[in-house]
């Protein structure tokens, strides 16, 4: 395993990738093919994403084009944000071995095939939100397709999570290969813990989606299943703080310098 660079590289000064860790240090420096393949297919989905396929011949073929705007940013922004943690991973850990690689296909795998139904989602929200007249806009007939759709987004998202927990816990039991310090093994298991969260949710709402009653015309919980997504913040928040209180205790307890 290589030691990382003190200069960093053109990635790690992307929009939203992570910086170099005062009390983490970051042991992948190269970029492997793991990396680079993965960084192709994030670039691919990408492209799944784009609100049209051609420049519009007309005005109106413009104006739908910008009114599909707001779904693609909350969509690109999902896929950077999976992006992010697969980046942070591996320049922390620079963990290549067959557990990894698995693992990273298999998130691949799930965010290629929910592309269009993360696509859909959000086009059909951000249509309801604002209002919008966009042409072909999605459809939703029934409280049970509206289900269906909480279910297979959840399903979706809870499976990525999940892998990207397995990768953590393989990182810690990899502890004493990576030499990681009881800095970095709080700050792993935090992300851990964070991955869990997302998981817990979003298995909260496929719950909701498969045993909540359907009418025929609909009920006020038929939102309930996106409604519990709110939930992250406060979890998310509550976690970070908890393993922060542990890691700043670690650091005063232990003395340990900034290395700034």
């Amino acid at each position: 395993m290589k030691k990382s660079k003190a200069t960093p590289g053109l990635r790690e000064r992307l929009p939203l990738a992570p910086q170099r860790e005062e009390h983490f240090r970051w042991r992948g420096s190269e970029i492997s093919r793991v990396e680079g393949f993965t960084d192709a297919v994030f670039a691919f989905a990408v492209t799944l994403l784009v609100v049209a396929l051609e420049v519009p011949h007309t005005f109106e073929g413009l104006l739908n084009v910008v009114r599909g705007f707001p779904a693609f940013v909350i969509c690109f922004t999902f896929l950077m944000i999976f992006w992010n943690a697969h980046f942070r991973y591996h320049r922390r850990y620079g963990l290549d071995d067959v557990f990894t690689r698995v693992m990273t296909m298999a998130i691949l795998v799930l965010l290629l095939f929910f592309v269009y139904p993360l696509k859909f989602l959000f086009t059909y929200l951000t249509v309801m939100w604002f209002h919008l007249d966009l042409a072909d806009a999605p459809i939703i007939n029934s409280s049970a397709q509206g289900r269906m759709l909480f279910l297979i987004y959840g399903l979706g998202f809870a499976g990525v999570w999940s892998l990207y927990g397995l990768l953590y816990a393989h990182a810690l039991r990899r502890r004493e290969l990576l030499q990681l310090t009881e800095a970095e093994v709080i700050q792993t298991h935090s992300d851990l813990a964070q991955n869990l969260v997302y998981v817990g949710v979003c298995a909260l709402s496929v719950v909701l989606a498969l045993t909540l009653p359907i009418e025929p015309h609909g009920g006020w919980y038929d939102s309930l299943p996106g409604l519990v997504y709110i939930l992250l913040g406060p979890l998310q928040t509550a976690c970070g703080l908890w393993y922060g209180r542990r890691l700043r205790a670690y650091l005063k307890s232990a003395a340990v310098p900034t290395t700034g």
